[in-house]
């Protein structure tokens, strides 16, 4: 992120994919490399569905509180140029 002025998008989805790529909770999930919004919320939420024990819930929930703050830096941060 170059610009002082935060209102401007300086993020693209290559820099989305390297953050989400160091969150352990999201790292080998798809969406990941190439970036894909949508590909990532489906795994997230599969996990939450499909969790059984203590361990998973808790895995599940980080991963669904790491998506919703990537959301949040999508909306604010990211160029979108198409």
């Amino acid at each position: 992120m170059s610009s002082p002025d935060f209102k401007k998008r300086v993020l693209t989805d290559e820099d989305l994919s390297l953050i989400t790529s160091k969150i352990p909770a999201l790292a080998e999930l798809r969406g990941v490399r190439p970036w894909n919004r949508d590909k990532l919320w489906a795994d997230v939420l599969d996990a939450l569905i499909g969790a059984r024990t203590k361990a998973e819930r808790a895995a599940a929930q980080q991963a669904l509180g790491a998506i919703q703050t990537l959301d949040a830096i999508d909306q604010f941060f990211v160029r979108h140029d198409r």
